[in-house]
């Protein structure tokens, strides 16, 4: 996983517009299939693209035309990456605080507190040594997960001194962001804004899946989507949905006999993940609307592109 240092803290913050970016045009290695898109970040397989309506979407980078793919390894498309991936991103919480790091990935962690030799212990490290953010988000935690009336550092004190020394372990689900010296730290989905968490928690499911397998591979994936998802939500605050997979299976197609659509499908509830443009063969919109649903059983159409005639 590449980890991208930024700065942490809290409170309001005013970020200067990124420069705007040309879309570029993207062609696929048979020529049939054209995108205009923005680069958003490249992995060594993979590429993430942004349309102008705010769609993303990841493509494996074999597929593109070698113009494309020789782009990928310039100095511009590098620094293009850089600029989305290396500035800050700004996350709000539930109570409007804005913080400021770096989404690297989902997590499902333990945070264990305890009270021994007269100090307040989290995870093992002084309460008192931990970053001023987190002293002030970890107060929130409890009070959540034990229903505690306060969510201030007054309440959470007397709530340790109730344990008695006892060890308390709760598991965070959410998303671990990174600070500027490179530190982790968990922070629950139900702490972030209902924006934020519609935005960032929509792989979380599909990731705690590859976990319970111990598929790493697929865990890296998710972690370079979801990094990816974050650096262009912080982009663009109109970006709302889940990173899109394209699915191109042009080599059988005979271009002159019938048109090419995109056709856009969302996952059924019991299939979960992210949605998927398919590229499929078709004399109309509704022949290729139904060629997709044929390949993609359990998925729901959404919307529909020609992209030739």
């Amino acid at each position: 996983m590449s980890l991208i240092r930024t700065c942490t803290v809290i409170g309001l913050l005013c970020l200067a517009p990124a420069a705007a970016q040309a879309a570029r045009t993207w062609t696929d290695s048979t020529g049939h299939f054209t995108l205009e898109a923005d680069l958003v970040s490249m992995s060594e397989d993979k590429v993430v693209l942004q349309r102008a309506d705010h769609e993303l979407v990841s493509l494996p980078i074999k597929l593109l035309s070698t113009k494309d793919q020789e782009f990928l390894k310039s100095n511009e498309a590098l620094e293009l990456r850089k600029q989305k991936l290396d500035g800050p991103q700004t996350w709000t919480l539930q109570d409007g605080t804005k913080l400021v790091a770096r989404a690297v990935s989902y997590t499902s962690r333990p945070l264990s507190i305890q009270r021994r030799r007269g100090h307040i212990f989290v995870n093992d490290r002084r309460f008192d040594n931990l970053p001023e953010f987190y002293q002030r988000l970890v107060p929130q935690i409890v009070a959540k997960l034990e229903s505690l009336e306060a969510s201030d550092r007054r309440a959470f004190e007397a709530w340790v001194l109730l344990q008695r020394g006892q060890e308390r372990t709760f598991t965070l689900k959410g998303i671990a962001f990174e600070t500027e010296n490179g530190d982790e730290y968990a922070v629950p989905f139900f702490l972030l804004s209902p924006q934020d968490q519609e935005v960032l928690g929509a792989g979380f499911d599909d990731w705690l899946s590859s976990v319970r397998l111990d598929k790493q591979e697929e865990l890296e994936d998710k972690a370079f989507m979801l990094q990816s998802l974050a650096a262009a939500r912080n982009h663009d605050q109109k970006v709302m949905r889940e990173i899109a997979l394209l699915n191109l299976k042009l080599q059988a197609v005979n271009v002159g006999l019938t048109s090419l659509w995109e056709v856009t499908l969302y996952p059924s509830a019991a299939i979960g993940g992210p949605p998927v443009w398919t590229v499929v063969p078709g004399r109309d919109s509704n022949q290729a609307s139904a060629n997709a649903l044929q390949q993609w059983p359990g998925y729901f159409l959404g919307p529909v592109r020609r992209l030739t005639r």
